[in-house]
């Protein structure tokens, strides 16, 4: 068999003809391709020798400071002779150079380097921070949250949950009966993102005097996540008014719009709203006749009010089961 001796680093190694080809072709692919850097890795620039308005000479780093990340490398150029850059730890030395030559030095721990010109003792630092990965967005089965229900009336209600989409496209639902079974769905919605948010839907058709059990569902590509169970009952088909003060808009200095809602529960129920400078209020506004077993609006407007004052005031319903007052409220004229 044939073979070859291939001498290097003071030994001499004998090897088949056949190894020695194997040996070329490695060596001709490294030339080739070269050793791998890191992906991210750059290359920042620092010229040597630049004018230094402060002494009228030539013998400033700029920039005097570069921060970077491991792997990359700073490059040296000399825009004028009789320079160099010296690490002051002694991790490199360029050596005095002259115009138009170059330097480099790859770093690959974090930390800061100072460096200094031998000839005329001007410094410059390099910083070498670890890069901040950037998040990734979450993304995973939908978090979900079944909230109780609210407007709960004789024949309807609103179903209310908290949804996260958790980063993805998500559909979410209620599911609702008078057992755990449910068997009735409300109309699917969707959303995006990655944050909680209130959801609901409203229902109707419902049986007066009847508990409902209902929870949310949401869905998206990474799974299915169902809220608890939860319960309501409907209210009977007739009963006292129901009420809620909501906060006044409007406001100006001397007039203002009293909001409330109101369910008349099934009968004719008389509204309005009562208003004063103390919890006795002392005025109130016109009556309106109210019908229906849901949900309403209620507003009315004031005037004549004083400047830069306090007002109380709360909504008043009355039908022939009773009468309900709604929580105070305050408003403040400008």
């Amino acid at each position: 068999m044939k073979s070859l001796k291939f001498f290097g680093l003071g030994l001499a190694t004998t090897l088949p003809t056949g190894a020695w080809r194997l040996v070329l072709l490695l060596a001709t692919a490294v030339s080739l391709i070269g050793y791998p850097k890191p992906a991210s890795a750059a290359t920042f620039n620092v010229t040597v020798g630049a004018f230094n308005p402060h002494t009228w000479s030539d013998n400033w780093f700029v920039p005097f400071s570069v921060t970077i990340h491991p792997g990359d490398q700073v490059k040296w150029t000399w825009a004028s002779s009789g320079h160099s850059t010296t690490s002051v730890n002694g991790i490199w030395d360029s050596g005095s150079r002259g115009y138009g030559a170059t330097f480099r030095h790859t770093f690959n721990t974090a930390g800061t380097f100072p460096y200094y010109c031998t000839q005329h003792h001007e410094g410059g630092q390099v910083i070498v921070t670890n890069a901040t990965p950037t998040p990734t967005p979450p993304t995973g089965p939908p978090i979900a949250t079944t909230n109780p229900a609210a407007f709960i009336a004789s024949f309807s209600a609103t179903l209310k949950g908290s949804l996260n989409p958790d980063g993805l496209s998500t559909t979410f639902h209620f599911e609702y009966g008078t057992t755990t079974s449910y068997g009735l769905t409300t109309a699917p919605q969707t959303h995006t993102g990655d944050t909680s948010r209130p959801v609901s839907a409203n229902i109707n058709s419902l049986a007066a005097h009847t508990t409902y059990h209902f929870r949310i569902v949401a869905s998206n590509t990474a799974g299915t996540t169902f809220g608890s169970d939860t319960t309501f009952t409907t209210l009977p088909m007739t009963g006292f008014p129901v009420v809620t003060t909501n906060p006044a808009t409007n406001v100006t200095a001397s007039s203002a719009r009293l909001n409330g809602t109101l369910d008349p529960h099934g009968l004719s129920t008389t509204v309005y709203f009562q208003y004063g400078t103390t919890s006795s209020y002392g005025s109130i506004t016109p009556n309106q006749i109210k019908t229906g077993n849901d949900y309403q609006n209620v507003f009315a407007g004031i005037s004549g009010l004083t400047p830069g004052t306090t007002y109380h005031f709360r909504i008043v319903a009355t039908n022939t089961v009773g009468t309900r007052y709604g929580i105070d409220r305050t408003l403040a004229t400008q």
